[in-house]
């Protein structure tokens, strides 16, 4: 039996989470056109008969702004690098190798660990370009190997998977073969309505609204929700409601529909649209919306 942990580690918008949904045949983590979607390291199992890998999908590395948001992100990212015993170093048709992609190298190669460089999106390079690509990241990463690979299609993955099960240490699984993933089910419950915040809301406001999960119950009638989004500000409230509480509702439907496809049975969703004025910037609320790394 083989085990162990990857590390998915990129820039934002390269894809790690549709890789990791794709490696898992099942969607886990959400996704967006929109940077910076992913808020937590997301743990996906992915159970074999004779090995267990389990993927850590993180939130997209950048240079770190005076935000305090932005500033968790970083460290979730770089948190996600303790105690693993692959990285895939993902990128996309459009990286070139500049001042934060410097950054990203120098951490990765200090941690003597195999990195697998994987080039995301293989199916939006119609010129061709994917080894020129991957060559000047070759040459300064170093990489144990590369893969060419599209999360959409699922064009490279099965080799990228084998040469990660190649790669695990022999131990005991670390979860039952059961387990998708460790989170708690109001973590998912949370992301699930936030996914569509992002999808639905325009410019910056997502990134202003928090979701929380208040109160969660099971019966054999399924499953009860109590969610609360937070707002940053009295103005956006209204914008997330919507004329005539609109868009909330569509919100909400579609995440509760979400939810009974992923979980297999019936969800009660209540979303309330609260305001936390100026939560992004205050370290006491944001640690109670779950937002702040415990560092070693």
């Amino acid at each position: 039996m083989k085990s162990g942990f990857v590390s998915i580690f990129g820039k934002p918008s390269v894809g790690k989470s549709s890789l990791m949904n794709t490696i898992l045949g099942t969607k886990l983590s959400i996704v967006s056109p929109k940077q910076q979607t992913t808020w937590y390291n997301i743990l996906g199992v992915l159970n074999k008969k004779d090995a267990q890998v389990c993927f850590v999908d993180t939130p997209g590395y950048h240079k770190v702004s005076k935000s305090k948001l932005n500033k968790y992100l970083v460290d979730t990212s770089l948190q996600s690098l303790e105690d693993i015993e692959v990285v895939y170093f993902v990128i996309d048709q459009s990286a070139y190798p500049d001042a934060e992609y410097e950054e990203m190298i120098a951490i990765v190669t200090k941690l003597a660990k195999p990195i697998f460089l994987v080039v995301n999106k293989l199916d939006l390079d119609t010129a061709k370009r994917h080894e020129m690509v991957a060559a000047p990241f070759v040459e300064k990463l170093h990489p144990t190997a590369v893969f060419h690979v599209s999360a959409a299609t699922g064009e490279g993955v099965t080799p990228l998977v084998k040469a990660t099960i190649d790669a695990m240490p022999v131990g005991e699984p670390y979860f039952d073969d059961k387990t998708l993933t460790s989170h708690p089910i109001e973590l998912i419950v949370a992301d699930t309505v936030r996914e569509q915040l992002f999808s639905r809301l325009q410019d910056e406001l997502p990134y202003s609204t928090a979701v929380v999960t208040d109160d969660i119950s099971e019966s054999a009638k399924g499953i009860r929700a109590m969610v609360s989004v937070y707002v940053a500000k009295d103005s956006q409230k209204g914008m997330v409601i919507g004329k005539g509480g609109e868009l909330i509702a569509t919100i909400k439907d579609v995440a509760r529909k979400n939810l009974v496809h992923f979980l297999g049975e019936r969800v009660e969703l209540d979303l309330r649209v609260k305001v936390e004025k100026n939560w992004n910037r205050k370290l006491v609320t944001m640690k109670h919306f779950g937002l702040v790394v415990n560092k070693k």
